[in-house]
This record gives C-alpha cells, sequence and structure tokens, in this order.
C-alpha cells in the first residue's frame, strides 16, 4: 500500500517537472528572440553596427573554441569595451550581457558559462 502511494507521488512530480520543463523551454525561446544581449546594448547607446559586432565576437570566440583553443574573460571584456568604451570597466555590465547571451545563445552557453567562472576569479 505504501510503496504504491509512494509510486504514485514520484509519477506525479515527474509529469509535473517534465511540464515544468516543457514551460521552461518555451519561454527561453521566447526571450531569444527579444534578443536580450541587443537590448542590454542600445540601453547604453550601442548601434545595430555595435550589435552585429558583438554577435561576431561570441560566434568568433565560440569557433576558437570548437578548434581546442582557449578563451578568456579579459579578452571578452577588452572586446566589449572597445565595442561600448563608456562601460570599459564595468564588470557588472559584462556579467549583464554575458548572462543576456546566455538566453539569446543557448549553444554558447558553455563557454559562457566559462566566462563567468573566470570572471568571478578576477571578483576575489
Amino acid at each position: 500500500m505504501w510503496d504504491q502511494q509512494l509510486e504514485s507521488q514520484v509519477a506525479d512530480l515527474q509529469a509535473r517537472v517534465t511540464d515544468l520543463e516543457a514551460q521552461l523551454n518555451t519561454a527561453l525561446g521566447i526571450l531569444g528572440l527579444i534578443r536580450p544581449a541587443a537590448t542590454v546594448l542600445s540601453g547604453c547607446g550601442a548601434d545595430e553596427g555595435q550589435q552585429h559586432a558583438l554577435y561576431r565576437l561570441i560566434d568568433d570566440m565560440e569557433s576558437r573554441v570548437v578548434a581546442g583553443s582557449s578563451v578568456s574573460y579579459a579578452d571578452f571584456a577588452e572586446r566589449v569595451a572597445d565595442l561600448v568604451p563608456a562601460r570599459r570597466g564595468d564588470r557588472r555590465f559584462v556579467e549583464l550581457l554575458i548572462e543576456a547571451l546566455k538566453l539569446e545563445r543557448p549553444a554558447s552557453k558553455p563557454m559562457l558559462d566559462y566566462l563567468t567562472h573566470a570572471m568571478a576569479l578576477f571578483r576575489a
């Protein structure tokens, strides 16, 4: 009797988790469509050309990782500062930009996670 009740509760929880995962994936897909990274950049005055340059930067860094090369937070932050000079040295801005890119470009998330972890070392 107890086992059946427990199995039923576990099955119910598994179904609810599956439903929540589907809802989360849908929400993340919608967030990706609104281009959160472009929104962050435009909020500090970046034009469309600068926004496209950021996406090229992410593509470049991602291709370097795929090819077996390394990427660094310092390189990323410097290249972002070249795109948005007014935010040079603003770690919170870079962190916000990375988090926005994680939503927008899920395929780049492992590389962006690495940058996030590297960024934490700069804070310590």
